[in-house]
C-alpha cells in the first residue's frame, strides 16, 4: 500500500541512510507540505481575476523552466529512460499533473482552498482501492481504521460546505465537491503507472520532469483544440498570485522528491498530509474575505490527516 500512496516506493532502498540524511529528508518533507499549502492559497487568490486555464498554463511554464535544466544537469549523462518508462511517466503525468491539477484548482475556485484541500487529501482512499484491485494488497485493521477516518473527514467537510453562506447549494454544490474528489481519484491511480516507470531505474528528478513535460504537452493540445473550436488563440494573462503559485508548486515538486530520496515513504507521506492543516490555517489567516473557516472544517481536516497516517502505516 505504501508505494501506491506515495507513488515512488519503488525507488532505491532506504537501508543504510544515516540519521543526518533522514533529518534532512524530514526537513524537505515539511518544506514540501508548506509549499503545497502556499500553492493552494495563492491559486485561490489568483483565481479572483484569472481563469483556471491561465493558472495551469503559467504553472506548467514555471515547472519546465526549472525542472528541465535541473534534471538535465543532475542526471547527465545517463537519464535512465526507456520506452516503457517514458510511456508510464507520461500516463502518470496526464493523470496526476494535468487532470488532477486542473480538477483541484477548479475545486479551489468553487469551494475555496480550505474545503477543496481536505477532499483532495483523500488520495490514500483511492490508492488503497487501486492496491486491492490491481495488486491484491492485504487489508489490516489499521488500514480499515484509516479508511474510516478518511471517509469521516470527507463527510465532515462536505457537511460543512453545505452550511457556509455564499457557497453553492444542491446539485451545484455536489458538482463543486466532485472536482477535488476527482483530483484525489486521479492521484490515487497515478502511482500504478509511476511504479512501472521506476522499475527501469529512472532517476526521480528525470521522472518528474518527464511527467510534467507530458502533462504540459497534453495541456498544449487542449489549448490547440480550444483555439480551433473557438477560432481564436486563448489569451494567457499573468499576475503575481499565479507566479507565486507556480513557484510554490515547483518548490513542492523538488522538495517532495528530495525528501523521498533521503527518508522512507512511510515518514514522508504523513508529513506531507499536514498540508491540509496548513491550508486551513492559512485560509483562516489570509483569506478571511474569501473563506469562512469553522471548527467543523478544522475537525474534518484533522480526521483526514489522521486517516492518512493510519492508511500509510497499515
Amino acid at each position: 500500500m505504501t508505494h501506491l500512496v506515495a507513488g515512488v516506493a519503488m525507488m532505491q532502498p532506504f537501508a543504510g541512510i544515516d540519521v543526518t540524511q533522514s533529518v534532512v529528508g524530514v526537513g524537505f518533507a515539511v518544506l514540501a507540505a508548506l509549499a503545497f499549502a502556499a500553492q493552494s492559497l495563492t491559486v485561490r487568490l489568483g483565481t479572483r481575476t484569472r481563469s483556471i486555464t491561465e493558472v495551469v498554463a503559467v504553472m506548467f511554464g514555471v515547472n519546465l523552466l526549472v525542472l528541465l535544466p535541473v534534471a538535465g544537469a543532475s542526471a547527465y549523462p545517463d537519464y535512465g529512460l526507456t520506452g516503457t518508462a517514458v510511456a508510464a511517466f507520461a500516463v502518470a503525468g496526464v493523470l496526476g499533473s494535468l487532470l488532477a491539477r486542473a480538477c483541484y484548482f477548479v475545486g479551489i475556485e468553487r469551494l475555496g482552498a480550505s474545503r477543496a484541500e481536505p477532499l483532495r487529501a483523500l488520495v490514500p482512499l483511492f490508492a488503497l482501492a487501486a492496491a486491492l484491485l490491481v495488486l491484491d494488497e492485504r487489508v489490516t485493521p489499521v488500514l480499515l481504521l484509516g479508511v474510516a477516518l478518511l471517509l469521516a473527514g470527507g463527510v465532515v467537510v462536505t457537511l460543512d460546505s453545505r452550511t457556509v453562506p455564499g457557497t453553492e447549494s444542491g446539485r451545484q454544490l455536489l458538482i463543486a465537491l466532485s472536482f477535488p474528489v476527482a483530483a484525489a481519484l486521479f492521484l490515487g491511480i497515478d502511482p500504478i503507472f509511476t511504479k512501472i516507470g521506476f522499475a527501469d531505474g529512472t532517476p526521480a528528478l528525470v521522472a518528474v520532469t518527464v511527467r510534467v513535460a507530458a502533462a504540459a504537452a497534453g495541456f498544449g493540445l487542449y489549448l490547440l483544440w480550444r483555439a480551433v473550436r473557438e477560432g481564436t488563440a486563448p489569451s494567457i494573462g499573468v499576475n503575481r498570485w499565479l507566479v507565486g503559485a507556480s513557484v510554490a508548486n515547483t518548490v513542492y515538486l523538488l522538495s517532495y522528491y528530495e525528501a523521498l530520496a533521503r527518508t522512507p515513504v512511510t515518514v514522508v507521506t504523513p508529513i506531507l498530509s499536514t498540508s491540509t492543516l496548513f491550508v486551513i490555517g492559512g485560509a483562516a489567516l489570509f483569506l478571511r474575505k474569501d473563506e469562512r473557516v469553522t471548527r467543523r472544517l478544522v475537525a474534518g481536516g484533522l480526521l483526514v490527516v489522521l486517516g492518512v497516517v493510519f492508511v500509510v502505516r497499515g
